[in-house]
């Protein structure tokens, strides 16, 4: 069973520090027997965390500072000074107030926006791990550009064979996207009448002999399968 949408938000939000000390409790325990919430942490994180680097630095105008500060200091969004004798558990409480989901928010929409920057704009994803390896792989479709993009998250190359990704619209026969390159993303343009119908679909990750399936179908061990999400 692959992660939920909803795990991804929740695993985001705890990558933010979020969550309040019993949610992040709760996910933590959830997370040491849930393999594939771990993965969707890992995922975040590791995205959150190499987010700012993509960007030269900058720094913004002294009027954008000023707009934000006036936007936090209106009747509905003070700003309030906390005491510095204020204990350290109200002030952890006192983060979590409404800006800050503002500011998730933002942060997620960016990495959003960085994992399917404006040349590419994704319509579906799929998220596919492994319940017998760490391989951890992210795909994106923008139907409209008919292009995909696949991004290893977590994994090494198959020791012995390759790693091929496989699409399947309803109960139709799968049909081969290619050997995985488990080191580096890859982005190609797509063909075929299934790009239409991803509403009904979903990918899979088999083992194959190098250089992928020599009969067209898989012929390995199918070690990932998850169902398209329309985003």
């Amino acid at each position: 069973m692959n992660s939920l949408p909803e795990d991804h938000i929740t695993a985001a939000e705890y990558a933010l520090g979020l969550l309040s000390d019993q949610q992040a409790k709760a996910f933590e325990a959830q997370m040491s027997t849930d393999p594939e919430l771990k993965s969707a942490y890992i995922y975040w994180s590791e995205r959150l965390a190499t987010l700012a680097s993509e960007w030269p630095e900058h720094v913004p105008p002294e009027h954008v500072k000023a707009k934000i500060d006036d936007f936090l200091r209106t009747e509905t969004n003070t700003v309030v000074e906390l005491p510095s004798s204020m204990d350290k558990h109200s002030k952890e409480k006192n983060s979590r107030s409404p800006i800050w989901g503002i500011a998730a928010a933002l942060v997620l929409a960016l990495g959003m926006w960085w994992l399917s920057p404006n040349t590419f704009e994704a319509n579906y994803q799929t998220y596919l791990t492994s319940s017998a390896s760490d391989l951890v792989i992210d795909v994106l479709v923008d139907v409209d550009d008919q292009t995909i993009k696949i991004i290893p998250i977590k994994g090494q190359p198959a020791e012995q064979g390759d790693y091929e990704l496989w699409v399947a619209v309803g109960d139709g026969a799968p049909i081969s996207l290619g050997v995985l390159d488990i080191t580096n993303s890859a982005q190609f343009s797509l063909d075929g009448d299934w790009i239409d119908n991803l509403d009904n679909a979903h990918m899979a990750i088999s083992l194959e002999p190098k250089g992928g399936s020599p009969t067209g179908q898989p012929t390995g061990p199918v070690l990932a399968v998850a169902d398209t999400i329309a985003l």
